[in-house]
């Protein structure tokens, strides 16, 4: 099935006055769900993880949430928890195969090729060890968690994260919580994170593209179906607000309280380095929330069921950021079907990413596309662009 993510256009144009102007196009086809219409919810829950490239997991997983609760349907409390350590499991992915496929473009590093099966692969051992043949989203999925195979690849994403990202064991990493540790971290280690936040360093980009902006609040249900039921609903998903305000959904929204990026933000706003840091504190926290989410499974795996409700709307935290889907069922066939995708908040055309970009302190065409890549990458590192400098 063919792909359907778009591409986001972005033009940088130099000003006589040494200022940048930004202009955002997205030609990201945000109704093409509607071709769910007219199909059974099982039809759905089999052909829309075929028609994303990225983040697949996280799409049937809000899929499957927001169909079960259109047809009220009581699903176990540690199954929905395995999805949601599939969900995470896929941000761990995600993050990795940007890392070492992007990266290495982005700071002219030599490429790493052999951790490549390791990480394609990585879903691929995860499903069968928590659901009955790997089926995790459909109605009829059975729970069967094999809890030593999830330890022992916890363990071997734990491994694989110590070794090639932070070359030292992860809690060690995440007790850095100020510069000066960063910096003593990146004089004892080559791996490719340490490099990449040397060179953002050495080149004094730290402090680029900090700007005002919102992290996404909680969002209401009901003001929700409001809005996909409005007249406008299409404007909302094409180019979402909440009460009239662009926000964000990003890995720094997921990971600002935690200490080290705290502490950046305090000494330097959403600039680069905060971004960039916050998008490797997430990954280090991975194998800890996974070991986390294998206690609630063990705890809830016998008696435990989840209220549902009608609404037919799903929240889900994907590895771009929040992932909202809703659906109407009539008559066992899908009604409606809308996806709020989070590219659409941080690429909003007078959003995160203008602002950001507008704020690149450099007039020379080269650095200034260097430095606009980085951003990009650190704000949604999913997202595919074409970025265009105009001197």
């Amino acid at each position: 099935m063919k792909n359907i993510e778009g591409l986001i256009t972005i033009d940088l144009n130099l000003l006589a006055n040494g200022k940048t102007q930004v202009n955002v196009l997205s030609n990201r086809p945000v109704q093409a769900c509607q071709i769910m219409v007219g199909k059974t919810p099982e039809q759905v829950l089999t052909m829309l993880p075929l028609m994303f490239s990225v983040c697949g997991v996280a799409q049937a997983r809000s899929a499957l949430m927001a169909i079960t609760q259109q047809l009220e349907m009581k699903l176990p409390h540690a199954a929905e928890t395995g999805r949601d350590f599939l969900v995470i499991m896929e941000t761990a992915r995600e993050q990795l195969l940007r890392i070492f496929m992007d990266w290495p473009e982005l700071f002219d590093l030599p490429h790493n090729n052999k951790l490549f099966p390791y990480i394609s692969g990585l879903l691929n051992a995860v499903k069968p060890a928590l659901f009955k043949d790997g089926r995790a989203f459909q109605l009829d999925s059975e729970f069967d968690p094999d809890f030593e195979q999830l330890d022992h690849l916890i363990f071997e994403l734990e491994r694989h994260l110590s070794e090639h990202v932070y070359h030292q064991p992860l809690n060690e990493w995440l007790s850095i919580h100020d510069m000066p540790g960063i910096e003593k971290w990146i004089q004892h280690s080559d791996s490719i994170a340490a490099q990449t936040v040397s060179i953002i360093l050495s080149n004094n980009w730290e402090n680029q593209g900090a700007t005002k902006s919102d992290f996404l609040p909680e969002l209401d249900k009901d003001e929700l179906l409001i809005r996909f039921d409005s007249r406008q609903s299409r404007e909302f998903i094409a180019q979402p607000d909440w009460q009239g305000l662009q926000y964000e959904t990003t890995p720094l929204s997921r990971q600002h309280a935690h200490p080290m990026v705290d502490k950046l933000k305090l000494e330097f706003g959403n600039a680069l380095i905060t971004r960039w840091m916050a998008r490797l504190v997430e990954l280090a926290r991975i194998p800890g929330q996974l070991r986390s989410l294998i206690c609630e499974m063990k705890k809830t795996a016998k008696n435990s069921v989840n209220n549902t409700s009608n609404t037919g709307i799903a929240q889900v935290e994907a590895a771009r950021g929040r992932l909202i889907h809703r659906v109407a069922v009539k008559n066992n066939k899908i009604s409606q079907y809308q996806i709020l995708a989070p590219t659409e908040w941080n690429f909003h055309p007078h959003g995160l990413i203008k602002s950001s970009l507008q704020n690149i302190q450099n007039t020379n065409p080269d650095q200034l596309k260097s430095v606009a890549g980085l951003l990009i990458n650190a704000i949604d590192p999913c997202v595919g662009y074409e970025l265009r400098v105009h001197a």
